[in-house]
């Protein structure tokens, strides 16, 4: 358990610094929405690319921060229910619902769209705006999430068979959202 308790260490080390690194890009975007404004009301110019980044960083940040997300707990929970179950209750829901649905939606979001992008990767998918981004690239972020998110459900699955097993101390249950 100890071996595995370390390679759910360092799922969760890579997915805190890729969603803390993320982070930044909420400043990048609000810094770009402001300068669009500006030159646009100021200058009387405008950019699709500089509209379409903002789109794409925060679809990153949406993308690459649910893993961050769910190892802090910070994903909806039905508190009216879980709240009035026994820890080790919430523990199994979490194994069960992360083996019956996390994974496998993980799973088929990453099949069809690794297709999606490998369409969009043939075809040199751009935008329909003119001087618009390639949408190739941001259609790659999304499978590579889903894998990052898929990984954080093993690592929280691990956790929690910790816990069961004794190799790790009860969690504190943060409650919902």
């Amino acid at each position: 358990m100890k071996f595995l308790l370390r390679i759910a260490a360092a799922i969760d080390a890579m997915n805190t610094l890729i969603g803390r690194w993320m982070t930044w890009l909420i400043l990048l975007c609000v810094l770009i929405s402001a300068a669009v404004a500006t030159l646009r009301y100021a200058f009387d110019w405008g950019s699709n690319a500089l509209l379409e980044s903002q789109w794409f960083m925060f679809g990153l940040v949406f993308l690459f921060c649910s893993a961050w997300t769910l190892r802090e707990g910070g994903h909806v929970r039905i508190d009216i229910l879980s709240s009035r179950l026994s820890s080790t209750a919430r523990i199994w829901i979490d194994i069960l619902g992360s083996l019956l649905f996390l994974l496998p939606v993980c799973l088929l979001i990453v099949l069809d769209s690794w297709n999606f992008f490998l369409i969009a990767y043939q075809t040199n998918d751009g935008s329909a705006n003119p001087g618009g981004l390639l949408w190739w690239p941001i259609k790659l972020a999304i499978p590579v999430a889903f894998i990052l998110l898929s990984l954080q459900g093993v690592s929280e699955i691990i956790k929690n068979l910790a816990v069961l097993t004794g190799d790790r101390p009860l969690p504190e249950f943060k409650g919902g959202h």
